[in-house]
């Protein structure tokens, strides 16, 4: 039995091109339906807020949510997400998609530092963690802001991951050593920190979600930590109005039309469905380390959250 389609959707979104897009798309997709879509386009933490005010308040919110992981994860922790089961799910790994159903991944966004070739030349160009500790370096390193939160907590969950992978001993040590020897400065929003090493104004800059890196600087690979990369992904809010309509646009996102279509017109975003094509080489695998998972964002908000301890240990 068909359900029956609402007039409405309203969709929670971040800054980007490509989610507009989506939403354009869809609407041709469907434009025998007459369906009027609503987009609210903000910085993550500030989505998740407002979903959490306007539920409380009773009043209405969104159908759906797009959000870089942590922020959908989030939202799922609050209890804001509902299960849904969407015919699309069967064909992706259990890696893209939650074990109680309430959030799929549409894209993955590896993650990496970058360095301008102009500025950070030769021996400079750090191959080992470690090696981003050089006292050289000082004053040529930008990050993303670890503790202000108001444009993304991206940088905080890879320096929580980071912490993990190789233990809270070597962490310290490198921290340490990382802040007294390269004074790195910070930045809240990880695209202007993209910009100013693009400009010469930084050589290194971490960490930043890429496939294709642009503006004349390159990949820093690291070869002793691993691969890591975070998720785009996608949640139906259980008070939203327009259950039905959520469904459908949830689909069309798995879906291997819009997969596809991501994967050869868009740029930024990695396809996760198997087969999809896509304009240029951006590999990745299940077995890449992805953050945060559920436990990390618990973690986050907990009273013994790492925040604490970046901040003692200087972390900007």
């Amino acid at each position: 039995m068909t359900k029956e389609l609402e007039n409405e959707l309203v969709v929670y979104g971040p800054f980007h091109k490509t989610f507009f897009d989506i939403l354009r798309n869809f609407r041709h997709r469907i434009i025998d339906r007459d369906l009027n879509l609503t987009y609210y386009a903000a910085h993550p933490i500030t989505v998740v807020e407002k979903v959490k005010a306007e539920v409380k308040a009773g009043i209405p919110t969104a159908d759906v949510v797009i959000l870089p992981h942590y922020a959908t994860l989030q939202l799922k922790v609050d209890g804001e997400l509902r299960e849904y089961h969407s015919d699309q799910s069967s064909v992706y790994d259990s890696t893209f998609k939650d074990k109680d159903a309430k959030w799929s991944a549409i894209a993955v966004e590896p993650t990496n530092a970058i360095y301008n070739r102009s500025l950070i030349k030769g021996d400079l160009v750090p191959t080992r963690l470690d090696e981003l500790t050089n006292p050289e370096l000082k004053g040529k390193v930008a990050i993303q802001s670890v503790q202000d939160w108001s444009e993304g907590m991206y940088s905080f969950y890879y320096f929580a991951t980071l912490l993990k992978l190789i233990g809270e001993k070597k962490w310290d040590s490198i921290i340490t050593a990382f802040l007294n020897n390269v004074s790195p400065s910070s930045f809240p929003c990880y695209h202007n920190m993209q910009k100013y090493v693009a400009r010469g104004s930084f050589g290194i800059g971490l960490p930043l979600p890429l496939i294709k890196v642009s503006w004349g600087v390159a990949t820093l690979h690291l070869r002793d930590i691993p691969d890591t990369a975070s998720l785009r992904s996608i949640g139906i809010v259980t008070k939203g109005a327009h259950q039905n309509a959520a469904e459908l646009f949830y689909d069309y996102l798995l879906s291997e039309v819009w997969q596809n279509k991501m994967g050869k017109d868009y740029e930024g975003l990695i396809p996760i469905r198997p087969g999809a094509t896509m304009k240029y080489n951006a590999k990745f695998t299940k077995d890449m380390t992805y953050f945060p998972d559920e436990q990390g964002v618990r973690e986050a908000f907990s009273k013994d959250s790492l925040l604490e301890k970046f901040k003692q240990i200087g972390l900007p």
